[in-house]
């Protein structure tokens, strides 16, 4: 598996996506016991309250929306960045 296709599947078992034995040792992170799962519903429970303040529905306001996107594509990237530097980091040490 090459670096670009094993950063993504860590990325997704990670955020629960996906189960596999490719890496066992990759938990799903996505549970209110895994680190994830609080940062999550803190980021969600906010949206919510945010949401009553301004009288608008969650899912159908684009400000809302593309902030949650955002949050989420901003994650991802740092996800990526994470695995690549931490990879050539590794094989700097070797």
């Amino acid at each position: 598996m090459n670096g670009g296709a094993r950063w993504e599947f860590i990325y997704k078992a990670i955020n629960g996506l996906c189960r596999s034995d490719v890496c066992e040792w990759v938990q799903d992170e996505s549970s209110m016991e895994g680190a994830l799962g609080p940062l999550v519903g803190q980021i969600y429970e906010t949206r919510n309250r945010l949401s009553e303040r301004l009288g608008v529905e969650p899912d159908n306001d684009p400000d809302l929306e593309q902030l949650i996107e955002g949050i989420e594509e901003f994650a991802r990237a740092c996800g990526k960045l994470m695995y690549h530097y931490g990879y050539q980091d590794g094989e700097n040490l070797k």
